[in-house]
């Protein structure tokens, strides 16, 4: 047997043994993605109910604060607009 015989068998030796090594890593990571995937189809159907529920709070809260302000706004639009009367009216006189 020549030196390039054991070289190639060496080479198939390490070869194997990498590979041995190696089989158990690729096997975590096909469950892993498995999972992943597994757990992506899961979440679909629950965070399409949250998306929903979180809508209709966002919906809710954004009429209320629409309620609770607008009679403050109002107010002050009629004061603003009582101010500018009253700063009109007696810039005419005195002119």
């Amino acid at each position: 047997m020549d030196l390039a015989v054991w070289r190639d068998i060496s080479l198939l030796w390490l070869i194997f043994w990498t590979l041995i090594a190696l089989l158990p890593v690729g096997v975590l990571l096909g469950f892993a993605i498995w999972g992943m995937h597994r757990l992506r189809q899961g979440t679909r159907k629950y965070l399409r109910l949250a998306q929903s529920g979180a809508q209709r709070v966002s919906y809710t809260s954004d009429r209320l604060s629409r309620q609770v302000t607008a009679p403050i706004i109002r107010l002050r639009a009629t004061v603003a607009q009582v101010d500018r009367l009253r700063t009109a009216t007696f810039r005419r006189k005195q002119a």
